[in-house]
């Protein structure tokens, strides 16, 4: 699946999105699309927004690696890894920014991601 979204004034992400790491989440998050959000960081490790999906944990993990996408269900957030980060909360794993790192990179907390729409590619 592949995720495009933008961050209005500073560029698009495109994403690479793995149904069989977390398929209920991802069916969640497909059905609230378009999703957006003020962006938040913790620290400088992951930059997140905050979504109205709610779901549990679902081959939920603690430690992911930089450009990696995960749903952490505990605050209902997309998370974008900013470099390698073991997480205290477990979560969901998701897939990974194929285009548009510098883009997360450059985004200042409130700076508004818009996750436009996932699509499956056939074959």
């Amino acid at each position: 699946m592949e995720m495009s979204g933008s961050v209005p004034g500073k560029g698009t992400i495109m994403a690479k999105l793995h149904k069989h790491l977390s398929p209920v989440t991802l069916t969640r998050i497909q059905e609230a699309i378009p999703l957006s959000g003020r962006i938040n960081f913790y620290e400088r490790d992951f930059l997140y927004i905050l979504t109205s999906v709610v779901t549990g944990e679902e081959k939920s993990r603690k430690e992911f690696k930089n450009g990696e996408i995960a749903f952490m269900p505990a605050g209902c957030m997309i998370c974008f890894f900013l470099q390698d980060t073991r997480s205290y909360k477990p979560m969901n794993p998701l897939g990974e920014v194929q285009e548009g790192m510098n883009v997360l990179e450059s985004c200042k907390r409130g700076d508004v991601l818009q996750i436009e729409r996932i699509v499956s590619l056939s074959g």
